[in-house]
């Protein structure tokens, strides 16, 4: 009998010991964590590499920066990345920190690089929006890896002081940049009390795509392909990004 109570003694004991020393892991290594999760959920969404060079966060104050995001092109198109965003901000609210979900009072993507690029009729960040939206999909089924993961409450995604390329294959190597008009959403997670990490990086992605879409107005294909000697191509890009 004092055997046994010894062995459960030691076994509650190492638990604690167990569940302490996670605690503590992540506490001081929420930066590697949070750079960590974006990664492997992002790649795991887009199903293309997604990296980041660094990433800040602050248990205190709840400000965070994500420097150098890149998510790859999809295969068979030319640029090696469709969206590289140098900084991302967080401001987290430390007050609805909670289980269930996270409040973040504020997401800004600052001078973010997208790539438009159209390729034998297919455009990247569709191809990218197509691959999220599966995932969203399978998230909505349970005992799916997609299912399951830290909830989101963010009140405000603020995309700023962008750019846009746009490449194509019927312009035979040419390529413009354009500026991104400032675009945001709100209350991402308000309605649901919380929102999964494919559901944010679906609406991250719609964002990117909303403000490349009336962006894209601005191109003027004839006076483009007229200036450079080159067949004028019949193409709606704004149609095509709403596919």
């Amino acid at each position: 009998m004092r055997r046994t109570f010894i062995l459960s003694s030691l076994a509650i004991t190492a638990a604690i010991v167990l569940v302490f020393a996670s605690v503590t892991f992540v506490l001081f290594n929420i930066d590697a964590v949070v750079k960590e999760t974006i990664e492997s959920d992002g790649s795991s969404a887009y199903k293309v590499p997604v990296t980041i060079a660094d990433a800040k966060v602050s248990l205190k104050t709840g400000e965070g920066q994500i420097t150098g995001l890149r998510i790859a092109n999809p295969p068979g198109f030319g640029a090696l990345s469709a969206i590289h965003i140098p900084f991302v901000v967080l401001e987290v609210d430390t007050e609805r920190v909670a289980a269930k979900a996270i409040g973040v009072r504020r997401v800004v993507l600052e001078q973010p690089k997208i790539v438009l690029e159209i390729r034998e009729g297919m455009v990247n960040l569709v191809r990218l929006r197509e691959s999220v939206r599966a995932r969203v999909n399978r998230s909505k089924i349970s005992g799916e890896d997609a299912s399951s993961g830290q909830m989101f409450i963010i009140d405000q995604i603020l995309l700023q002081n962008g750019t846009m390329v746009f490449r194509a294959d019927f312009l035979y190597g040419l390529e413009t940049e354009i500026s991104l008009p400032d675009t945001r959403i709100t209350d991402i997670g308000a309605e649901t009390n919380g929102a999964l990490p494919a559901v944010i990086i679906e609406a991250i992605t719609d964002l990117i795509i909303t403000a490349v879409e009336r962006a894209s107005r601005r191109i003027d294909l004839k006076a483009l392909a007229e200036k450079n000697e080159i067949p004028v191509p019949s193409v709606n890009i704004s149609a095509l990004l709403k596919k």
